[in-house]
């Protein structure tokens, strides 16, 4: 019998062959005492037991089986490093968009105070037209960076494909850009 690298495997099959009872993207935990039904939930990578705390990924549960572990190439290793600059770059703009969106309904709510007791305050007035003004656009961006599936703000959703593909572009043009310069 030939037995397949650990990238021809599933996580379905391999819980499967370490002793989980997989039902769709379910598993019924074989480290749980008592009833432990369709406690471990998994995706194409990870899996998780939401009773016990138990977790495990291709890597582990190759290993735990035995089965041989396929090297990372230089191709998987570029693709992981260019997720994770992906992911710091979406957390970045996150963290500056809810920054920006706190600081603007912060002036806003000193605004409303200000204007019960001076109604004609120009600064205050502006306070509240700027955060009204860029809130649907804070929205929307935040939207898109957490891939909502029923947006507000948006007229069709945006899958974490489409923008790492859009990142993917706008990265390939800034060195491209570096490049021609050099």
């Amino acid at each position: 019998m030939v037995l397949k690298s650990e990238s021809a495997f599933s996580l379905a099959e391999l819980l499967e062959r370490a002793g989980f009872r997989v039902r769709g993207r379910r598993a019924d935990c074989r480290h749980c005492d008592g009833h432990s039904r369709l406690t471990v939930a998994f995706n194409d990578q990870v899996a998780f037991c939401h009773r016990c705390k138990w977790t495990g990924n291709l890597r582990t549960l190759s290993r735990e089986l035995g089965l041989p572990l396929a090297a990372e190439t230089g191709e998987a290793r570029e693709r992981r490093a260019r997720a994770a600059q992906f992911d710091e770059w979406t957390d970045a703009c996150y963290m500056i968009l809810t920054r920006r969106l706190r600081s603007l309904e912060r002036r806003a709510e000193l605004a409303k105070k200000i204007l019960a007791h001076f109604p004609d305050s120009e600064e205050a007035w502006g306070a509240l037209v700027e955060l009204y003004h860029n809130e649907a656009g804070i929205f929307a961006a935040l939207d898109v960076l957490s891939f909502e599936k029923l947006s507000l703000w948006l007229e069709t959703t945006m899958t974490k494909q489409e923008l790492f593909t859009a990142f993917e572009d706008a990265i390939g043009r800034v060195e491209l850009r570096v490049s021609d310069a050099a």
